[in-house]
């Protein structure tokens, strides 16, 4: 097939993003050729034309692309913009056209495409164990580490919440990583180079030489470099890599993330209802990312616990002094951003005139004086960063255009040269003034005017019915309804010099803007410490301000066992319902506390309050209670509602036992353990064997566990193991009907009410039945009712009245037996 110029040029451009949909700038507009075209006419509505009858086109102005990238981005898939690279008027031959740009969720650093979160790219290796990093090009946030089991790699993914992964295209999970990330990108091998990687990281991290990789986070750090550099098409990059081990901080499982609501809800899985949507009235962007990393790594070291805490109380304690800053801080942008937008040469004039417009704030945060060590740190370490605001603000107009290249952007007095070509250019407009007025006189027609267009430039226009008196020295260029168009060579030349003025202006702008941003590129660094800083504070004015506002209260984190909650409120129900608040105490004589009690009580959402209230505090966040002495738990693990897993053919059953397994393979004596119904999803007899079999073991680990059941049975073991309690939910009956109190007591449920429960909806034949049955089968299970009480009755150790006491309850139970 015979091709033009053009499209031999294309064809060559696409075979080197064969993964991408290429949009290639032509004129005014980016078009799309064949596939590419066939899928854009599909994803954006867009007309599909043809080429020759022989390629499929489509395409979209180059001024209103945004929209549509952006609707392809949010749909997974790769974009890369060929722009045409030199001026179409001077271009000798085919103009030259290259890719400038390749667009990925996760390589966005482009404001338009942005939300408030943070926007991680995920790079996964396996080797031995997982290297995973995690980097926002957005904010310059660059995190590296390695987990051993893939469960704990879905834990990070849950916890970051990466828009994009990347990794090695024989991975053996990618099917499962699919489901838990809309957009997954397999490379090829030679991504995963040992020695590019090194010399990567030797060519763009700031701190190359403190770190000490394995090899798994050497090539997942690598494939992200490389990734990004071409995808930003930069040859240098400045970032700063930190390592972290998931273990220095609570440790929270994906099954533990999920149950728990931190950042999305189980029923839509959106934000809403989630502790991280109760919790984020942050004023900025950065803060609001802040907070998510703070949820996504609660601490562990009671100082900075306690430094947080105190910070908290005295925002709590001076309204007047945190709605100050709060007011202040909802005017700062989002300069973590901004600052990596300098960095990539990509910030615009805007960016720049936010940024002077934030630092402006600085001073005025700076005369704050706290009480709080953690809150004056913060504030003393401010860098004002007035040079930075004093140049930008030298050069830079207060509303310039958004395209750099356009011109009207540098202020007046701020470039000697440009001033100059100002000056000309208003003088050869006054010339062009003159001109008019004097032709005016010259010819007698009042209404010439003199106009310009981009077709015939400069010309004089003349109304048709004066047109007897135009002179012999007018060219007709132009004839319209009511008009004509002239030019003469005066005009022609002052237009020559007019236009090139304007190009020299436009130029000169563009460098001094150029000259501006990379004096504030020198300063990247320090405007990335202010924005960690206004971040914290932002933070930690929330935790104050959301305190005040739900009634929270300051806990008491140490370095003990106990848990002792008065008066716990569960932080999303209580919002949406009247909530009756519980204690929660768990300590080494009470550290398994057996819950029974009928379904819909209150016993699943009882076990979350105590897990949510233990993350906030170990954020350092007031919480929803009346007092609250937290003993630092490592870890939190739950086990609450059943689902099957057909991807990898386990049952309801199997997916719980091995939930429980991981649960009994990784706790330890400071972890708290939540389990809902366990051994539920097999028979009674098995389940209720299993369940006492995890309680034992769990006993002897030292866990502080709450074990919401409807096995009665498992009652028996507050007798049996020191430190095990029963506790349950109850239901008031009234004329027929019940009620649930919501309120936690002392002691075992006799039985679970389901029947009772079921009876709200069921109809009525079949309650009734119902009933027949569970008689019948009362009557049979009697008997074995008083095997396992004789069984666990210690006659050795019981004083003759004490045997007298158990004899009575044993005959009450047999006269039971034989009135039914």
């Amino acid at each position: 097939m015979s091709l033009t110029p053009m499209m031999r040029q294309y064809y060559k451009i696409k075979e080197r993003y064969k993964d991408c949909l290429l949009f290639f700038r032509v004129g005014d507009f980016y078009e799309l050729f064949d596939e590419d075209a066939k899928i854009a006419s599909k994803e954006l509505g867009i007309v599909l034309t043809s080429r020759d009858k022989k390629h499929p086109m489509a395409g979209v102005p180059y001024h209103a692309v945004i929209p549509y990238i952006r609707r392809l981005i949010e749909k997974g898939y790769k974009v890369a913009i060929c722009e045409q690279v030199e001026n179409p008027s001077t271009a000798k031959g085919l103009v030259k056209r290259e890719v400038v740009r390749v667009i990925t969720p996760g390589t966005l650093i482009e404001e338009e495409f942005l939300t408030r979160e943070s926007n991680y790219l995920m790079s996964i290796y396996k080797d031995k164990k997982y290297g995973i990093s995690l980097i926002d090009i957005s904010t310059g946030e660059f995190l590296t580490t390695t987990v051993n089991t893939f469960d704990e790699l879905v834990a990070e993914i849950l916890k970051f919440s990466p828009v994009e992964v990347i990794l090695p295209r024989d991975f053996d999970n990618i099917d499962e990583i699919k489901k838990l990330v809309d957009v997954v990108h397999p490379l090829v091998e030679n991504y995963y180079n040992l020695d590019e990687a090194k010399f990567l990281i030797e060519e763009f991290i700031n701190n190359n030489k403190e770190l000490n990789l394995s090899k798994e986070s050497l090539l997942s750090v690598g494939a992200a470099l490389k990734y990004i550099s071409e995808s930003l098409k930069v040859k240098h990059l400045k970032l700063y890599l930190q390592t972290y081990i998931a273990k220095e901080y609570m440790l929270l499982d994906s099954t533990t993330l999920k149950n728990l609501e931190i950042f999305k809800n189980l029923v839509d899985n959106s934000k809403r209802g989630s502790l991280l949507e109760v919790l984020d009235k942050t004023k900025t962007p950065m803060g609001s990312r802040l907070l998510k990393k703070w949820l996504q790594r609660p601490l562990l070291n009671v100082e900075q616990i306690e430094r947080r805490l105190e910070s908290v109380e005295e925002l709590y304690n001076k309204s007047f002094l945190r709605e100050n800053l709060r007011e202040i801080l909802k005017d700062i942008y989002d300069i973590e951003r901004i600052a990596s937008r300098i960095e990539y040469e990509r910030a615009s004039p805007k960016d720049l005139v936010a940024l002077k417009d934030s630092l402006k704030f600085i001073k005025e945060i700076k005369k704050f004086k706290f009480n709080s060590k953690m809150l004056n740190n913060i504030v003393e370490s401010i860098e004002s960063l007035e040079d930075v605001e004093e140049l930008i603000e030298k050069a830079i107009v207060d509303d310039p255009p958004i395209n750099i290249k356009d011109g009207g952007i540098i202020k007046d007095n701020f470039s000697k040269e440009l001033d100059e070509l100002r000056e000309l250019k208003n003088n050869l407009e006054k010339i062009l003034k003159d001109i008019e007025e004097r032709e005016r006189a010259k010819t007698g027609i009042e209404k010439l005017k003199i106009g310009y267009n981009s077709v015939i430039g400069f010309y004089i226009e003349v109304p048709k019915s004066k047109i007897k008196l135009v002179p012999k020295y007018y060219k007709r260029k132009q004839t319209l309804a009511n008009s004509e168009r002239y030019k003469i060579d005066e005009l022609d030349e002052l237009e020559e010099k007019l236009l090139a003025n304007d190009e020299k202006i436009k130029n000169l702008e563009y460098e001094l803007f150029i000259y501006v941003r990379d004096k504030v590129k020198e300063k990247v660094e320090d405007i990335r410490e202010v924005a960690k800083k206004i971040a914290e504070l932002d933070v930690l004015s929330t935790f104050a301000e959301v305190s005040v506002l739900y009634n929270y209260t300051k806990p008491k984190v140490y370095n003990g066992y106990t848990i002792n909650i008065k008066d716990a409120r569960h932080p999303t129900v209580e919002l949406n319902t009247k909530f009756v608040p519980n204690d929660i105490i768990l300590k080494k004589d009470s550290r398994i506390i057996l819950i029974t009690g009928p379904n819909m009580a209150g016993k699943s959402t009882y076990l979350r309050t105590s897990a949510l209230i233990t993350i906030m505090a170990q954020i350092g966040c007031f919480v929803p209670a009346k007092s609250a002495v937290i003993g630092v738990v490592d870890r939190i693990f739950t086990r609450i509602g059943t689902v099957d897993d057909i991807t990898r053919g386990y049952s309801s059953f199997m997916v719980e036992i091995s939930e429980v397994a991981q649960i009994l393979k990784n706790a330890t004596s400071k972890s708290l353990i939540l389990l809902d119904e366990v051994g539920k999803s097999t028979a009674n007899k098995d389940g209720v064997s299993l369940a006492w079999g995890i309680v034992e073991y769990l006993h002897k680990l030292g866990a502080k566990t709450l074990f919401a059941t409807h096995y009665h049975e498992l009652s028996e073991l507050e007798g049996i193991l020191e430190g095990v309690k029963n506790y349950h939910f109850g239901i008031i009956e009234k004329d027929g009907l019940i009620e649930f109190d919501r309120k936690i007591k002392r002691g075992a449920s006799t039985e679970s009410y389901g029947i009772k429960i079921a009876e709200l909806v069921l109809p009525k034949e079949v309650i009734e039945r119902a009933y027949e049955i569970y008689n019948k089968l009362e009557k049979s299970s009697g008997d074995n009712e008083i095997v396992r009480y004789l069984a666990h009755l210690d006659i050795n150790n019981l004083t003759p009245i004490q045997a007298l006491v158990e004899l009575d309850k044993l005959v009450k139970k047999c006269k039971k037996l034989l009135r039914e």
